[in-house]
């Protein structure tokens, strides 16, 4: 049987690679050039060969279309790294199809076709991926200082959009499958205290200080004050992550997709 720990990694690094690679398109590379395009290729590269050397270690065995999957992830990115320029061409977009196609098929053999993992998965991919895309795009105005600051804004209304749907779907799961967890006295999950603790640190940490800071980074880019706003995201994505791993906590231990 897979430890916590186990599936914790691995989710979460599945995650960080998969949403990574589905906004790579924000914002285009005749705007910032082809070395943001490799700087976020890279990172999905390196989640992707330790989300892979975790699987290895957990049961079941790697299934064949896993395998499959991985490896035309880790060579898709490889080639789209060596052959990308400034103009995104069609073989390019076409390797991106392949790469979305490929990650959705491993998701589905990941979570063997359960629409609750798969749900929540998806939710945390977006909030994870935007999270980090947005960080990664506002470090990458110090190479493209002309850049205007359109694409960061829009990605904020991408991680907006995110974290109504995430947050939506956990206070759902909250008043309905959560609500004995935080009855007092209570014996499930780790007890009462626990609950009421790791739940709420998934809402202070994962919810509120994200959103509340998201809106100083508007503010900040509307000013054109990017560096500025490129720390803020720093800590937003800080907050985002350690959310996302108590929620994955609590759906690994547990079954809450909070």
């Amino acid at each position: 049987m897979n430890s916590t720990t186990q599936i914790i990694s691995h989710f979460f690094l599945l995650a960080f690679a998969f949403g990574t690679q589905l906004f790579s398109p924000v914002v285009s590379t005749r705007l910032t050039g082809v070395g943001f395009y490799k700087l976020g290729t890279s990172i999905v590269l390196a989640a992707l060969v330790l989300a892979l050397g975790v699987d290895l270690f957990m049961a079941p065995a790697l299934a064949a279309p896993e395998a499959v999957c991985y490896g035309v992830l880790i060579a898709t990115n490889i080639l789209a790294s060596v052959l990308h320029r400034d103009q995104k061409s069609i073989p390019m977009w076409g390797l991106y199809v392949v790469q979305l196609v490929a990650f959705v098929v491993l998701t589905f053999h990941t979570f063997g076709f359960d629409p609750l993992w798969i749900m929540f998965f998806v939710l945390s991919t977006v909030l994870l991926g935007i999270s980090n895309f947005s960080m990664l795009l506002g470090h990458y105005y110090l190479v493209v200082p002309k850049l205007s600051e359109e694409p960061l804004v829009y990605c904020l209304y991408i991680f907006w959009v995110a974290f109504f749907l995430k947050i939506v779907s956990s206070l759902a799961v909250v008043f309905s499958l959560g609500a004995p967890y935080l009855e007092e006295g209570t014996m499930l999950g780790d007890g009462y205290m626990y609950n009421w603790l790791f739940i709420s640190m998934r809402y202070l940490w994962g919810f509120v200080a994200p959103v509340i800071l998201s809106l100083f980074t508007y503010k900040l880019c509307r000013l054109r004050s990017i560096q500025s706003a490129t720390g803020v995201l720093y800590i937003v994505e800080f907050f985002v992550i350690v959310g996302e791993l108590v929620s994955v906590y609590l759906m690994a231990k547990h079954g809450l997709p909070l």
